[in-house]
């Protein structure tokens, strides 16, 4: 056992460190070339990417970590059927004709049906699956995905999703390990196809916790089917319409999509909470390039204080960090809801903040937050959120 956990830090110390000497090394030329234009802005995209691939392992990290400790909620909702596939497949399809792939879909069965289960998690656990598929199949390739409803009982559903590729394959040797964390056959498999092995390891334990079923079929040099099988609870009520939820975090598909929108706050007043020095600068140029009017509270009763002193509609949104010296941004959350001010109930509240675990998204929501954003921000993702809060 000791043996393992060493050789899981290893590999742990091994994919956290390629990205980082990537970062340090093109930050380093890009101040040697700081004249070569065009050179900084190809090495400011390599750094982006290698930050993305940072930021999607500690979450791959922190949701294993969660997953296999029982800390993990079921966080059942309504959900249109047909609306969860669009937005599972939506990405995935950009991914593949980015790649050269071919992806089909396809849909078996009567599933114009509301259910009533955890939507983020089964998404998670799929798009991990489609995303592994496009990743590890050679330009040309083809993809499959199926969607089949195998059983339909009068409270529940029973489902089968399959996932069929033509590329690189597995070893029957290999199979059994394809689900254990940072296993990967191909030597290099990191570098060759951005992948750290923790993927399908999030999957199985996703519908572990599901009380559903995954397997795996492989042959090395010609492809790999999965299929998972997992049972939903039927809504109540089948909806005609499309389930629109009531949160702004949920929307995240439309955060992703707008990555070429602009954006223009002018006349809009943003009160900018954070302790931190740096986070403050960059934030609030972040904002100060959209035309944002910015004011800053250092922490929380300030916050408060600077909200209680203005007039009705002077800020047109908070964004609040949560650790914070004097006054946390919870409990700031909730004087301002709890106060007498004209808009107290109204104006709205973004957490901002590294707190990432599920019970914290959870409290953010239950001191009267409207929107939760996790550090490192989305820059795109933040610009989308405020724009559905400010601009309507």
């Amino acid at each position: 056992m000791e043996k393992k956990q060493d050789l899981l830090l290893e590999r742990m110390s091994h994919e956290l460190r390629i990205p980082m000497n990537s970062i340090i090394g093109l930050t380093y030329l890009s101040k040697e070339n700081i004249e070569n234009p065009r050179q900084v802005l190809e090495n400011l995209d390599k750094i982006e990417r290698s930050v993305k691939f940072l930021r999607s392992f500690m979450d791959d990290i922190l949701n294993l970590s969660l997953l296999e400790s029982g800390r993990v909620a079921d966080e059942k909702r309504e959900i249109s059927f047909v609306q969860f596939l669009e937005e599972l497949t939506g990405p995935v399809k950009s991914m593949a004709e980015e790649k050269q792939l071919f992806f089909l879909t396809e849909q078996r069965g009567v599933l114009q049906q509301n259910y009533c289960f955890d939507g983020d998690k089964l998404k998670a656990a799929l798009s991990n699956i489609l995303e592994n598929a496009v990743k590890y199949t050679p330009a040309g390739g083809r993809v499959d995905f199926i969607a089949e409803l195998l059983q339909d009982a009068p409270g529940s559903g029973k489902f089968r999703f399959e996932v069929r590729d033509t590329g690189i394959g597995m070893s029957e040797e290999f199979l059994p390990k394809m689900f254990e964390p940072f296993e990967q056959e191909e030597e290099g498999g990191t570098t060759l196809y951005g992948g750290t092995g923790l993927g399908l390891a999030v999957s199985k334990n996703i519908i572990d916790f599901m009380g559903g079923k995954i397997d795996a079929y492989s042959v090395k040099g010609s492809g790999t089917t999965i299929v998972v099988t997992v049972e939903l609870e039927k809504a109540e009520q089948a909806a005609e319409e499309t389930v629109v939820e009531s949160r702004k975090e949920v929307s995240g598909e439309a955060q992703k999509k707008s990555g070429k929108k602009d954006y223009d706050f002018s006349g809009k007043r943003i009160l900018l909470v954070e302790d931190n020095d740096i986070n403050i600068e960059i934030t609030r140029n972040i904002l100060l390039h959209k035309n944002f009017e910015v004011d800053v509270a250092l922490n929380g009763k300030e916050c408060v204080d600077r909200y209680l002193e203005k007039a009705l509609g002077y800020y047109d949104v908070i964004l609040m960090d949560i650790r914070m010296p004097v006054m946390d941004g919870l409990t700031a959350a909730k004087v301002i809801r709890e106060s007498s001010h004209g808009d107290s109930k109204t104006v709205p509240i973004i957490a901002m903040t590294a707190n990432v675990f599920e019970e914290d998204v959870k409290k953010s929501f239950e001191a009267g937050m409207d929107a939760h954003l996790s550090k490192p921000l989305d820059i795109r993702q933040m610009y989308e959120l405020l724009s559905q809060l400010v601009l309507g």
